[in-house]
């Protein structure tokens, strides 16, 4: 049983508050996992939020310490984590500065907990050898930061290097021993012969192309002035011997993407498909969501490095997007995304051919070429044919595999995939997507999603202006933003900028000032001012809301009033579907 209680845990707080840490470090050892689970989150809550070190995060350690050092604690791995964390943040504060605890008093534990962690670092040795992978990770990073002797430090690391036998754990190691010679540049020559020994050294059951790589990359990032003119050909010979990552693929067991994607905006739907996802654990701390393979953090770590170099990042990008390894492909998408300027031919193509695979093409085109999204996918003017052919290729492949109303599948990846390009034609204005966003209005299925487009099509304003009225129809006065804004149908027939479109803006600009929903009613304004003189007619319906009790209103009524019967008055551009309201309405 731990004695936190035994502890005076007042310094740091103000006078008369109560210090929860002691009832935390309790519970953690607690049978009941909820307990545990609970306990951690109220640790972080009040003695590391947000990385926080305040003095009672400094009396924790002999409890942490304790925990991580005998064998049967539960959770032990997410201890020595905290405990890295912990020592991380210190070390990262400037010893000659205070810092403010959450309650405002000044606090140094910083340096107190650095000195702790250098004092215990022997015990981070011992959990780098320890038989549980997940307790050896965080430890090996620790010990690369904590042991002072740089020279042991680089030696315990070298020899441990061959002892894993996880891709995962070697990565970490190599890793480790480059942030060892940037913190102690006197054992810089020493990391750099060890890294040398990776890169060109006799075959060895522990040194595969991912460890020749990592010690490649991070050679170059601890030697600024080495030559790295045949850097990315090295390492694009390294990637290509790569074939797989240590993934599995295992059934969707309800995980957080699928269970924001399963829903269907206007009918049940019954997720008797579910896609497969990779298992791969994360390897990079900095990238917890973003990674499916382990070498990835050491791809962006190289494209970091040669920053504006696009022709080699270019080769680099090619490499990765045509690995024969699923999850470093996954993972190239996103790096894509960080590629400044306009993307190069070459990547764009490499991209586009990955649209067979559902999954790829869902995370190539949501984020990436829809403007709507915020996209940072820019393509040069002539490769912009290219890009809307091969969508409409893919669109056509998915509905010969999948069934015509593809729109509304129950595969939440292969639907947001559909739905994601249909979106991307529209972004464009490409009357191809339009069928679909018509069906999509008519059903009711994820019509959310097509409000962000339609208003680019006026020549189809017959058709989408009824309905639009339709679902301006169906608003409840009561709750005019969900699940879409009316404001968003707004948006979209003033961009369609059809007169036929004036006669329901005007119903809606009456019901809503009936049932006094002045937002609404202001949008409405808006709307009508931007059809100028043609919108006329409603000039008696705008008149008696100069007097409403609303300042916002009667400030959109007298600017109503004059664009309708002032063609030379100043308007206020109608604010486009895609950013009516600055994100998507809920689903």
């Amino acid at each position: 049983m731990i004695h936190a209680h035994d502890v005076d845990w007042t310094a740091g707080h103000l006078p008369g508050q109560v210090c929860g840490v002691p009832d935390h470090l309790r519970n953690m050892l607690s049978p009941a996992p909820t307990v545990r689970t609970e306990a951690f989150d109220g640790f972080y809550a009040e003695a590391h939020d947000q990385g926080a070190v305040d003095p009672c995060t400094a009396m924790s350690l002999p409890f942490l310490f304790d925990m991580a050092d005998d064998p049967v604690t539960p959770d032990r791995a997410e201890i020595v984590r905290l405990l890295l964390s912990i020592g991380r943040e210190s070390a990262c504060r400037d010893p000659e500065d205070v810092y403010f605890t959450t309650n405002g008093v000044e606090s140094t534990a910083h340096v107190d907990i650095t000195a702790e962690m250098t004092k215990r670092a022997e015990a981070f040795v011992r959990y780098a050898a320890d038989p549980d992978p997940s307790v050896r990770r965080p430890a090996i990073e620790a010990v690369g930061l904590f042991l002072a002797d740089g020279r042991r430090t680089a030696r315990v690391l070298t020899e441990h290097l061959p002892a894993e036998d996880g891709i995962l754990e070697r990565l970490l190691v190599v890793r480790t021993l480059a942030r060892l010679a940037v913190r102690l540049p006197e054992v810089g020559t020493t990391v750099a012969t060890s890294l040398d020994e990776l890169i060109d050294g006799p075959e060895r059951s522990h040194v595969d192309a991912s460890v020749r790589l990592s010690a490649l990359t991070h050679r170059a990032l601890i030697d600024p002035d080495q030559d790295i003119a045949d850097l990315v050909p090295r390492a694009i010979v390294l990637l290509q011997d790569i074939t797989a990552s240590p993934t599995a693929e295992k059934s969707c067991d309800g995980c957080r993407r699928c269970m924001a994607t399963l829903h269907v905006r206007g009918r049940a739907v019954v997720p008797t498909v579910r896609p497969a996802h990779l298992a791969a654990e994360h390897f990079d701390p900095d990238h917890p969501w973003k990674e499916h393979s382990p070498l990835s953090s050491v791809l962006r770590t190289l494209h970091t490095m040669l920053g504006d170099r696009i022709e080699e990042r270019t080769a680099l990008l090619v490499a990765q997007l045509t690995s024969p390894d699923a999850a470093t492909r996954y993972d190239a998408i996103a790096m894509t995304k960080d590629l400044p300027g306009l993307l190069p031919r070459p990547v764009l193509t490499s991209l586009l051919d990955l649209l067979p695979d559902d999954w790829a093409a869902a995370r190539t085109i949501q984020g990436g070429f829809s403007q709507r999204l915020g996209g940072r996918l820019r393509v040069a003017p002539e490769d912009t044919e290219l890009l809307l052919d091969t969508l409409d290729d893919y669109l056509a492949a998915l509905r010969a595999a999948h069934g015509p109303d593809v729109w509304a599948t129950d595969n939440a990846v292969v639907r947001e995939a559909y739905q994601e390009a249909v979106m991307t034609l529209a972004d464009h204005r490409d009357p191809r997507a339009l069928p679909d966003l018509i069906r999509s209005l008519e059903t009711r299925v994820d019509d959310w999603r097509v409000l962000y487009g339609v208003g680019g099509y006026p020549q189809a304003a017959d058709r989408l202006v009824p309905l639009l009225a339709d679902g301006l129809r169906i608003i409840d006065p009561a709750r005019p933003n969900a699940p879409i804004p009316a404001g968003l149908y707004l948006s979209c027939l003033a961009e369609l900028k059809d007169p036929i479109a004036i006669p329901v803006i005007t119903d809606t600009l009456t019901w809503a000032g009936r049932h006094q929903c002045w937002g609404v009613v202001t949008r409405a304004l808006d709307a009508l001012a931007s059809f100028g003189l043609d919108a006329q007619p409603a000039h008696v319906v705008v008149r008696p809301l100069t007097n409403a009790p609303d300042e916002a209103v009667r400030a959109a009524a007298r600017a109503t009033l004059n664009a309708l019967s002032d063609p030379h008055a100043p308007r206020t551009p109608f604010p486009k579907s895609g950013n009516a309201y600055g994100k998507e309405p809920p689903r």
